[in-house]
């Protein structure tokens, strides 16, 4: 992006307005990301990730949880209902997350409206890694030590230190807010053509039709939408389309993934399947399982998660799909 992140968008709480922040945020994370050594990430009123601190954009440990064991799924459910948490407590909520690493996440405000969430998180509150998560790796095929050397690579903060960088953070958020870094603006062309997805999202996607909804021509619509969310047109789609899904699935986990892919747009439940893992890295029937095992609770209908563009997984060739390549989306 050029100046500035758009985030906010087609969210109820702040009535689809949208919001954008100044590029002066993007170099205050990455101070304090840098000086701390954690992470920070900015989300979205819908949790959906915008700003990452780029001197710490993710830990060695946590790249291997969501790689190796392909848990990224659970890491951005948990980002989410944690979110949430901390948005109904109106506070700072700091909690240890399933992989073992801490976290905490405080709310963004402007006139008492939620417009985001600030994270800290990949480092560390306890000496060793969580004995679950070591015997998922082992049982993985992985050597133990790998991941526990990982682990103790992240910082570690006693109560005292924790407490000052969660102070410390805190003001670093209430200092942007206050000084009107960031702000809320009426929806522009992306939030627009997200819109219109969402309002049609179990409908082959057009973009000639969409054009003419939004009074814009083609090449302007894929090259703001690339430019604001670095995604192409049809990586939107998809994404749009997953979270959906998972809503759906979230709403009444005694769907089947045909049912729920098919209000998605999907009618071939197994071509849904492999768009589905190479986004997020892991088949549905994984997410769908998670839920009805209620390892970690999240309301009904929460957007999840953040865009992992298809490609080379583990050190395997992409397969060419001739009859794939020809569907839409």
């Amino acid at each position: 992006m050029d100046n500035y992140a758009i985030i906010g968008y087609s969210y109820p709480v702040i009535e689809k307005l949208g919001l954008f922040f100044n590029e002066e945020v993007q170099r205050l994370i990455d101070s304090f990301a840098y000086c701390f050594k954690v992470k920070i990430t900015i989300f979205s009123s819908g949790v959906e990730e915008l700003l990452v601190g780029l001197q710490n954009p993710g830990s060695h440990f946590c790249v291997l949880i969501q790689k190796k064991l392909r848990f990224r799924y659970r890491c951005c459910r948990q980002d989410a209902l944690m979110c949430r948490r901390s948005g109904q407590k109106r506070g700072a909520v700091v909690y240890r997350c399933f992989a073992g690493p801490s976290e905490s996440v405080i709310p963004i405000e402007i006139g008492g409206a939620i417009i985001g969430y600030g994270m800290l998180g990949q480092f560390r509150t306890a000496e060793r890694l969580g004995e679950e998560t070591l015997r998922d790796w082992i049982a993985a095929g992985f050597e133990g030590e790998t991941l526990e050397a990982a682990f103790r690579e992240q910082p570690f903060f006693d109560p005292a230190a924790l407490d000052n960088m969660l102070r410390l953070f805190s003001m670093l958020i209430s200092f942007v807010v206050t000084r009107e870094y960031v702000k809320i603006r009426r929806p522009g062309l992306t939030e627009k053509v997200i819109q219109w997805l969402e309002d049609h999202i179990a409908e082959p996607p057009n973009l000639d039709e969409m054009a003419g909804a939004v009074n814009r021509s083609r090449s302007t619509i894929s090259h703001t939408v690339k430019r604001n969310l670095g995604l192409s047109f049809k990586q939107l789609c998809i994404l749009k389309r997953i979270q959906r899904f998972e809503s759906i699935i979230a709403l009444d986990p005694n769907l089947s993934i045909q049912e729920a892919a098919s209000r998605v747009g999907y009618e071939d439940p197994l071509y849904f399947s492999r768009i589905y893992k190479k986004v997020r890295l892991a088949p549905p029937s994984t997410y769908i399982k998670s839920i009805r095992d209620k390892r970690i609770e999240i309301p009904p209908g929460l957007p999840h998660g953040v865009y992992s563009p298809p490609g080379e997984e583990h050190g395997q060739k992409k397969r060419k799909d001739s009859a794939n390549r020809s569907r839409p989306f």
